[in-house]
């Protein structure tokens, strides 16, 4: 009867499920992941990339850069792989877009060693999502390009991921504008802004979408736990602290505390209790605004965040409480 167990196996992996532990990580079965980045122009990608790579409970199994000039955010996410000693994971690059953000993280970008031609990133999540149906988790923390691509190029791929985990949209709350309290009513978040359509056709998909729009993810990493983490002397916290500055000198906002959107969806998948998700049926128009509206739910949607255990987990993380600089 071992092929009816495989059978049964196979069809639960295929099974829609909810927000509960069966869709986010665990210590026994790691959660494979590929996440979807536009690092380089705001600094939150490269915390939320760092945070995944270094936790166990998820197999960064690929990275795929979107949206802007992808070239040079293929050659940021080797270095940063490289740093890290995670050479094992594959970095493929999406299209290239117009992009009018600055790229502040250029210069870092450009002492990548590998500058060998990337894979496609369409065709490396089709092809994982073939390959490992009803087990991947695809982490869009970019304007949703990529998806799009794939929704045109194997919409089949889309239905085979488990879910998609995005951060993006607006639904009560807007940009704070810098301060500590969000706007309250809801502003057109960048990322699905600059690519509705993404949106669009991912909800149309009926894959399980969870949202974490700026409702949720306007953390902002104070000074007091910079200093603790660009202290820390670890390959990951050294790295960070380099992108960091190099964002701080070029963003052009004059922007001194990072804002960590990308960082809540990669702590949801970790321990979803920092940010529980509800269901709600949402409308993308062309400007990119999200607005909820009555009838069935068509994704999940964390509305508010536990902001002390999210920096929590990022700090024990990434800087615990006795550095490496004092062991002997």
């Amino acid at each position: 009867m071992a092929w009816l167990s495989l059978a049964l196996l196979a069809a639960a992996a295929r099974m829609p499920v909810s927000a509960g532990a069966a869709t986010t990580a665990t210590t026994v079965h790691p959660l494979p992941v590929i996440i979807d980045t536009d690092v380089g122009d705001d600094i939150d990608d490269a915390f939320a990339l760092t945070l995944a790579l270094k936790d166990p409970r998820v197999e960064v199994i690929g990275v795929t850069t979107a949206w802007g000039d992808t070239r040079t955010r293929t050659l940021l996410v080797r270095r940063l792989l490289a740093t890290l000693g995670r050479r094992d994971v594959v970095v493929a690059q999406g299209p290239a877009t117009v992009n009018a953000v600055p790229f502040t993280q250029r210069k870092w970008a450009s002492g990548a060693t590998d500058t060998s031609p990337a894979r496609d990133a369409i065709e490396f999540i089709s092809e994982q999502a073939h390959k490992r149906p009803g087990e991947i988790t695809l982490v869009a923390l970019a304007p949703l390009s990529n998806i799009e691509a794939l929704a045109r190029r194997d919409p089949e791929a889309l239905h085979e991921l488990r879910q998609v985990v995005m951060m993006g949209g607006s639904i009560h709350a807007g940009y704070n504008q810098g301060g500590a309290i969000p706007v309250a009513e809801p502003s057109a978040e960048y990322n699905v802004a600059s690519a509705p359509g993404g949106l669009v056709v991912l909800l149309q998909s009926k894959v399980a979408v969870r949202m974490f729009p700026l409702d949720c993810t306007q953390i902002k990493l104070d000074e007091v736990r910079r200093d603790r983490l660009f202290a820390y002397g670890s390959p990951a916290s050294d790295a960070l602290a380099l992108l960091y500055h190099q964002w701080r000198l070029l963003n052009g906002w004059g922007q001194i505390t990072p804002t960590l959107f990308d960082v809540v969806p990669v702590t949801w998948l970790l321990e979803p209790s920092t940010c529980p998700v509800t269901p709600l049926r949402i409308a993308v128009d062309e400007r990119g605004y999200t607005r909820p509206v009555s009838g069935t739910a068509n994704v999940e949607v964390c509305l508010s965040v536990d902001e002390s255990a999210t920096l929590r987990l990022v700090m024990d993380t990434l800087a615990p409480t006795e550095s490496p600089r004092s062991v002997q």
